[in-house]
C-alpha cells in the first residue's frame, strides 16, 4: 500500500467575523474535508461486489462515496468530514473491505484536502 500525500494549496484563514455559513461555503475550519483516492488493479467482474461492500461501509460511517472502473484499474474515492474521523481509520475500513473481496492487491492511495488539495498534479501522470 502506497499512500501519496496531495499537496494542499493556499487555502483561506478562519476570521473573527466569518459565521458558520462562511465556514461551511469556504470548507474550513470544522467543515473541512478529506479525500483519499485509492486505485487498485483486479478483476472487472469483482466491481458489483466490491461495490455493495463499500456502500455497506459507507452507510455505517458518514462518507461519501465514489466508485468507478477505468484505465483497467479501480478509482475508489472517500469524502469524509476532516475532524469527524481520522484518515487512518477510513483507511483501514475501506481497505479491509477491498482485500476481502478483491484478494492481495497493491493499492496506490492519494490523500488530502478535498477542496484546497492540488489534485491535477496528483494526475499528471
Amino acid at each position: 500500500m502506497t499512500i501519496i500525500a496531495v499537496p494542499e494549496l493556499a487555502k483561506p484563514e478562519i476570521r473573527n467575523h466569518h459565521k458558520l455559513r462562511h465556514l461551511k461555503k469556504m470548507a474550513i475550519g470544522p467543515f473541512a474535508q478529506t479525500c483519499a483516492e485509492i486505485r487498485f488493479v483486479t478483476d472487472i467482474e469483482k466491481f458489483d461486489k466490491i461495490e455493495a461492500a463499500l456502500v455497506q461501509a459507507q452507510q455505517q460511517q458518514t462518507w461519501e462515496l465514489f466508485i468507478a472502473y477505468f484505465n483497467q484499474q479501480y478509482h475508489v474515492a472517500i469524502t469524509f468530514l476532516t475532524e469527524q474521523t481520522p484518515l487512518e481509520e477510513v483507511l483501514t475500513t475501506a481497505t479491509e473491505v477491498i482485500t476481502e473481496l478483491a484478494g492481495p492487491v497493491e493499492l496506490d492511495i492519494l490523500a488530502g484536502d478535498a477542496n484546497y488539495g492540488d489534485w491535477d498534479s496528483c494526475y499528471a501522470n
